[in-house]
C-alpha cells in the first residue's frame, strides 16, 4: 500500500491530508449488529429472510437500494418510500433503547485531528434521523464540521457523490482529504473520489477489504499506522 510521506512542523502535529471523512456506521458508531436484526426483523415482516451474505451486503448502501436488491426493481417510487421510512424507523427504534458504542478509539483521533486544525465531516449513507441520533448518543456531534447524509445525495455509494460534497464543504479538494471507511462500496466511493482511505476491518474481513487496495488498513483507531497514528 502506498504511505505518504508525513510532515512535521514546529510545536503542533501534521498529518499527510488536508481534512478527514468519516463514514459512520462501523466507523464512528458500532451499530453493526443493530443494522442486521433491523434488516432482519424488517426483512422477515414482508417475507423475506436475508442470508448472511445479504445482510453483509447491506454495509454502505442506501436502504432504498438494498429494497430493490431483495425485492426487485419493480417497486415504484411511493412503494419504495414508504419500505424505506418503515425500515428506518425501525432501526432508529433500536438505536434509541439498545445499547451502543463508539468505534475504539475514534473520540481521540477526532480530538487529535481538532487540535492540529484538521476539519473533520461525517459522510454517510444513513437517513438524517439515524445520523444526528447516533452523534447524539455517542456526544460527537460538535466534533465534526459538516454532516452528509442520505438526504444530501442522488446516488449512492460506490458513487464517489457523498464524499466529492463533504469535501466540497470543507472547502478541500477531494484528493486532498482522507476517508475512513469500514464497507466496501465505502472504499470504492472513497477511490472513485480520488481520496486517500484509511479502511477498518470493523464490518468486513482484512481480506476482503485488502482486494480493494486501501491505503491503509486498521483494525481500529487504536492501531493506526504511522502516517496518521495519533
Amino acid at each position: 500500500m502506498h504511505e505518504p510521506v508525513q510532515t512535521s512542523s514546529l510545536g503542533s502535529r501534521s498529518y499527510p491530508f488536508s481534512a478527514v471523512l468519516f463514514d459512520l456506521d462501523g466507523v464512528i458508531i458500532d451499530t453493526t449488529g443493530l443494522h442486521y436484526r433491523a434488516w432482519e426483523e424488517f426483512g422477515r415482516a414482508h417475507g423475506h429472510v436475508p442470508s448472511q451474505d445479504e445482510l453483509l451486503a447491506t454495509n454502505g448502501r442506501r436502504a432504498g437500494e438494498v429494497l430493490r436488491v431483495w425485492f426487485g426493481e419493480g417497486l415504484s417510487e411511493g412503494e419504495a418510500a414508504s419500505l424505506v421510512l418503515e425500515r428506518e424507523t425501525l432501526f432508529n427504534r433500536l438505536l434509541a433503547t439498545e445499547p451502543v458504542s463508539e468505534v475504539p478509539g475514534v473520540r481521540e483521533f477526532l480530538e487529535a485531528l481538532r487540535r492540529a486544525g484538521v476539519p473533520r465531516a461525517v459522510a454517510t449513507s444513513a437517513v438524517p434521523m439515524n445520523a444526528e441520533l447516533s452523534l447524539s448518543r455517542l456526544g460527537l456531534g460538535e466534533l465534526f464540521d459538516a454532516r452528509l447524509t442520505a438526504a444530501d445525495v442522488v446516488r449512492g455509494k460506490p458513487d464517489p457523490e457523498v464524499y466529492l460534497k463533504a469535501a466540497s464543504a470543507l472547502g478541500v479538494a477531494p484528493t486532498a482529504c482522507l476517508v475512513v471507511e469500514d464497507a466496501v462500496l465505502g472504499v470504492r466511493a472513497a477511490r472513485a473520489a480520488g481520496a486517500r482511505c484509511l479502511a477498518l476491518t470493523t464490518t468486513f474481513p482484512r481480506d476482503v477489504l485488502l482486494q480493494e487496495a486501501p491505503h491503509w488498513l486498521a483494525e481500529d483507531f487504536r492501531t493506526l499506522p504511522v502516517p496518521i497514528a495519533l
